[in-house]
């Protein structure tokens, strides 16, 4: 590891740190540190009772789902050699959340697990997108996905008869959810882990690795494959958040360059960060309300994906 990485890696554990216990002393009910050090210590138990029933699991979920959707999108980046690639981008999310959705209409006692439908029809949009025309064509690969998402959440309002579905929220999360969202991320994050020199791989045209007698179709399969246990598992616990995968990753990217074994690291980092502080400002700028993740996800993202698209960024992954 060089300098510079110890570097970044040492700042975003430290942003970490400092976000966490910063969204332990803010909400409808303010805490300073001594009272949050006095609640641990067993001295008032309405105040551990809030800290660690409602804000511990939200800031738990909301750091697992961001390093989730975070090293979705880094891997997706690589597979697709798009910049842009992310399963919300590219209506892996949003296939996942309307299947939910029809799941719960047509079976309403849901004899599987939410991240079983989730995964279905993440699964479909992606093997959909992986087509030969599709990944010769960035651009196109993007505007399909867009359209895809766009598909997918008018479906839902249609379906649910409300213009607020698909916005995300950590708000009543419990500690039943946390634990299925930890389990199920920290899995898929160790397998991320485990095939980020794969992505690597991919960074070769398919004659080269073929001619080194590896399988481009076999990598691309499993890397995707991961990229929608991740993704399925944030959208089946959390919905859809947008732009997390588009985001961290170049930002990542641009901090210690091209190597997936240190991209991928990173971004679960900086994603859990910028997804907890994300969820942390929109519980307290509007007191007594709050404003959900994605909505804020979505005015952040937004700007971003056009500066991208502007600069014809799209397509430069190394």
């Amino acid at each position: 590891m060089t300098k510079r990485e110890i570097i970044w890696y040492s700042l975003a554990v430290l942003l970490l740190i400092v976000s966490i216990w910063v969204s332990l002393m803010m909400g409808a009910t303010p805490f300073s540190s001594s009272q949050i050090f006095s609640a641990f210590s067993g001295h008032n138990d309405a105040d551990l009772n809030i800290l660690v029933q409602i804000r511990a699991p939200r800031i738990l979920a909301s750091l697992v789902c961001g390093g989730m959707l975070a090293v979705a999108g880094a891997i997706s980046q690589s597979t697709f050699h798009n910049r842009l690639a992310d399963p919300s981008i590219l209506g892996v999310t949003g296939a996942g959340s309307f299947l939910i959705l029809i799941a719960g209409f047509l079976v309403p006692a849901f004899p599987f697990d939410k991240m079983i439908y989730a995964f279905i029809g993440g699964g479909l949009t992606l093997l959909f997108l992986s087509s030969k025309s599709l990944l010769q064509n960035s651009f196109k690969l993007i505007i399909i996905g867009v359209a895809l998402s766009l598909t997918f959440s008018g479906f839902q309002q249609l379906f649910s008869g409300d213009s607020l579905v698909g916005t995300s929220t950590f708000n009543g999360i419990t500690w039943s959810d946390t634990l299925t969202l930890l389990i199920t991320g920290v899995i898929g994050l160790v397998a991320a882990m485990i095939l980020a020199p794969w992505a690597n791989y991919l960074k070769m045209s398919d004659q080269q690795l073929a001619l080194r007698g590896v399988s481009a179709r076999f990598i691309r399969f499993w890397l995707l494959a991961v990229v929608v246990y991740l993704s399925s598992g944030a959208t089946a616990e959390i919905g859809v958040i947008p732009f997390v995968g588009i985001i961290v990753p170049n930002i990542s990217r641009y901090l210690v360059g091209h190597d997936y074994q240190t991209i991928i690291p990173l971004s679960m980092l900086i994603g859990s960060w910028l997804l907890l502080t994300i969820d942390t400002i929109g519980r307290t700028i509007t007191l007594p309300g709050e404003i959900p993740a994605a909505t804020i996800m979505t005015v952040v993202g937004g700007p971003f994906l056009v500066w991208m698209l502007w600069g014809q960024k799209f397509n430069e992954v190394r």
